[in-house]
Order: structure tokens, then sequence, then C-alpha cells
């Protein structure tokens, strides 16, 4: 079962030297518990042994990293990496993000 990851934010708007509009960008927060739908998490495929320990945020973090999502960074909202859902009608935009059951926190590096 996917487990989601839910947060909010307000949307910037970058234009170029013209006045044109570029394009719009959410910064993503530091990705907590709070953030997280934790009973998904604990039934989670790969992440259910560490949904109530103290390295679910650092697992969290390297799950998200292997989306192409940069904690601290922003998602482009012309470019949405997959499993990423934006609604953008509020003045804040709600940003919803599936993690699938085979998502992984370890680098494929190794």
């Amino acid at each position: 079962m996917p487990a989601t990851i839910k947060f909010r934010a307000k949307p910037e708007t970058l234009y170029n030297v013209d006045g044109t509009c570029d394009y719009t960008r959410i910064k993503v927060p530091e990705i907590g518990i709070r953030h997280c739908a934790m009973s998904e998490f604990r039934s989670h495929a790969t992440l259910r042994g560490l949904a109530n320990s103290d390295l679910f945020p650092r697992a969290l973090r390297g799950v998200l990293k292997q989306m192409g999502i940069a904690v601290g960074g922003y998602i482009r909202l012309d470019q949405l990496p997959d499993g990423v859902t934006v609604d953008a009608s509020g003045f804040l935009a709600a940003v919803t993000i599936t993690v699938a059951d085979d998502a992984t926190y370890r680098s494929k590096t190794r």
C-alpha cells in the first residue's frame, strides 16, 4: 500500500526580464512526521520497520531523494516528479507526495 506525505506551501512565480511568467515553484519544507500519514508508513513494504524509529526522518529524506525531490529545495509545477500532485487552486498549494511500495531509502550506487 503506498504511503502519502502532505504539506501546504505558497507558490512562487518567477518572471523573465521582459515581465513574462517563466515558471511557478513551491518550496519543499523539512519533511517530518507531522507531514506523513504514519498509519500508511507503518504498513509500507520497505519503510514499516523504520516508521517508529529515530532513523525515519533520514530514511524519508533518502526516499525523497530517490524520487527526485530535494528537501529544502523547490518543486517546479511544470516539471512535477512522478508521484507528486499539486492543487494550486487556493492561496496555499496542497502538495501530495505518494511513496510507492517499491521505494527505497538506500542509495543505488553502493
